[in-house]
């Protein structure tokens, strides 16, 4: 029972309470599951829109010939669905784990989590989606913007997080400093 605590006190200033190992690969599971869940949902109905078109010439028209297209139309919807979910699972994913592990990257480098990581984080992840989908400047600087904010606002979330479990926030400890300080600008 000591170690169990003495384990859950040693992340309290890690980000989600988890290792950032073990962080990166939930992260990765989870972006990849949401992935896989929107893939499939979007290559089913895009398939079952393409049957339809390719078929329109020459409906059923007889009671077996509908039930033999609806068998047909439905083998072809699930086998595209599945197709875009692996797809698009396995980008989320990576897309996710790449963003978590710069996050993590840039926490050993300047040894301090904090919320200016994950912005920092989040803003080069976007401005490299934004490279690799062609976007122009205008589009590529919003793009940045709305991916600096959303990092932020997750950063803070963090912060709190990790303040709420009474771990260390360095610029908490610095406005508790100019508080006792009587500091004056």
């Amino acid at each position: 029972m000591d170690t169990t605590d003495t384990n859950v006190d040693s992340l309290r200033n890690e980000r989600f309470h988890l290792k950032p190992y073990d962080r990166i690969r939930m992260a990765a599971s989870i972006g990849g599951l949401i992935g896989a869940g929107s893939g499939f949902y979007e290559g089913v109905k895009l398939s079952s829109l393409r049957y339809l078109t390719e078929n329109a010439h020459r409906l059923p028209t007889t009671v077996g010939g509908w039930y033999f297209y609806h068998k047909k139309k439905n083998y072809v919807m699930i086998i595209s669905g599945c197709k875009d979910a692996a797809r698009l699972g396995l980008k989320y994913s990576l897309g996710v784990s790449s963003f978590f592990a710069l996050e993590y990257l840039i926490d050993y480098t300047r040894n301090t989590i904090d919320f200016l990581n994950t912005t920092a984080a989040g803003a080069i992840v976007a401005y490299t989606h934004g490279s690799i989908r062609h976007m122009t400047k205008v589009q590529k600087f919003n793009h940045v913007k709305k991916g600096s904010f959303l990092a932020l606002v997750l950063g803070l979330s963090q912060d709190m997080m990790i303040f709420s479990r009474g771990g260390d926030l360095w610029y908490k400890k610095a406005f508790d400093d100019i508080k006792t300080s009587n500091f004056v600008l």
